[in-house]
C-alpha cells in the first residue's frame, strides 16, 4: 500500500508540475503587459507565441488564465482574460463562434459572419475583456491557399482594430504563413516570441536541462533512482524526448510506474528504456533506445519516427 501511494503520489507531481523556466517569466510579463495596458486611441499590442508541439505554450496560456477568473456582475459576467482553442479548418465565422461561445453567447453559432462579428465586438466590449488569447493558431493555416489565409488574416486585423485590446496567436512555427501572407496583420504582430525545445546544443543550454531534470528527480521522494540530471543522462533524455516538456513528464510517469511494478522499486536504465518502448517510441528497436546500451547515439527524425520533421 505504501508503494501504490507512492507512486500515485509522485505521478501526480509529474504530471501537475510547473517550472517557472526563464522562458516562462518573459512571457507572463509580456501577457502581464498586455492585459495591464489601457488603449485609447493608439494601436493595442499584440504577440504571436511560437513552439513546437509539446514544449508547453497551452499549459502555460491555460495556467496564466486561471489567475484571472470570471466575475459574475449582477448585469454581466466580467471575462479578463478570453481563451479559445481553435479546432480543424476554422473560418473566420468558425473562429467568431468560437469566441462568442467561450463568452457564454446562446446564439453563438447564428446568423452570418458580420452579424456574428459584430456581436462579438460589443461583447468584447460589455465583458470587458482586456485580453484574447487564441491557441492552436495554426490551424487557420492547415487548410487554404493564399486567399483563404489573407482573408482570416483580414477578419482577425478587423476585430483587433474593433475591439482595441491585445490580441495573443500561440501555435507551433508554421503560424507565421498567417503573418506572411498578410501585410496589415504582421503590421499588429510584429513581436514574435518563440519557446524553444530543451537542448544539449551548448554549456548554457545543457545546464538549463539538466537544471529542469534535476526538478523532477526531487519529485521521485524515495524511489532510488540513477542521476537523472547528470550530463551523461541529460544527453540521453536530449535523444528521448526531443527536448519537449510533454514527452519528459510522459517519459518520466511511465517510468516511475514501472519502477513501482517491480518487487523491489527503482528507477534504471533498464526502466527508463522501458518507458521509451511503450510511450516515446513503441518497437523502437534496441539501437534506438537511447537508454539501451546499442544506442546509436542518431536522432530520432528518420521516417515514422517519433520527432521526424512534419511539413510546414
Amino acid at each position: 500500500m505504501k508503494n501504490e501511494n507512492s507512486c500515485t503520489d509522485i505521478v501526480r507531481d509529474i504530471k501537475s508540475s510547473f517550472i517557472h523556466f526563464p522562458h516562462v517569466k518573459k512571457i507572463q510579463m509580456a501577457l502581464d503587459r498586455m492585459r495591464e495596458y489601457q488603449c485609447g486611441d493608439e494601436e493595442a499590442e499584440h504577440i504571436m507565441l511560437l513552439g513546437e508541439s509539446g514544449v508547453g505554450k497551452s499549459t502555460l496560456l491555460k495556467r496564466y488564465v486561471k489567475k484571472y477568473p470570471r466575475v459574475a456582475h449582477e448585469e454581466f459576467t466580467e471575462v479578463p482574460v478570453l481563451f479559445a482553442t481553435l479546432r480543424q479548418s476554422p473560418t473566420p465565422k468558425r473562429l467568431g463562434g468560437t469566441l462568442l461561445r467561450t463568452l457564454g453567447d446562446p446564439e453563438w453559432c447564428r446568423g452570418p459572419e458580420d452579424e456574428l462579428t459584430e456581436r462579438l465586438v460589443l461583447l468584447i466590449e460589455r465583458c470587458r475583456v482586456r485580453l484574447v488569447i487564441i491557441d492552436e493558431a495554426n490551424h487557420l493555416v492547415d487548410r487554404g491557399g493564399e486567399k483563404t489565409l489573407h482573408t482570416s488574416g483580414d477578419w482577425l486585423k478587423g476585430l483587433a482594430d474593433a475591439t482595441r485590446v491585445s490580441f495573443v496567436l500561440a501555435g507551433i512555427p508554421r503560424s507565421t504563413r498567417l503573418l506572411a501572407t498578410n501585410d496589415q496583420l504582421r503590421g499588429r504582430f510584429r513581436e514574435v516570441i518563440d519557446i524553444d525545445r530543451f537542448s544539449v546544443a551548448n554549456k548554457s543550454a545543457e545546464h538549463e536541462f539538466r537544471s529542469v531534470l534535476k526538478v523532477f528527480k526531487g519529485y521521485l521522494r524515495e524511489l532510488p533512482t540513477i542521476d537523472l540530471s547528470g550530463a551523461a543522462i541529460t544527453r540521453l533524455f536530449a535523444f528521448a524526448t526531443d527536448g519537449r516538456l510533454r514527452a519528459i513528464r510522459s517519459l518520466l510517469v511511465r517510468a516511475v510506474e514501472l519502477a513501482y511494478g517491480q518487487p523491489d522499486p527503482r528507477l534504471t536504465d533498464a526502466v527508463l528504456a522501458e518507458a521509451f518502448r511503450t510511450v516515446i517510441y513503441p518497437g523502437s528497436p534496441d539501437r534506438r533506445n537511447p537508454f539501451h546500451k546499442t544506442f546509436d547515439k542518431m536522432p530520432l527524425v528518420k521516417g515514422d519516427e517519433p520527432f521526424a520533421p512534419v511539413e510546414r
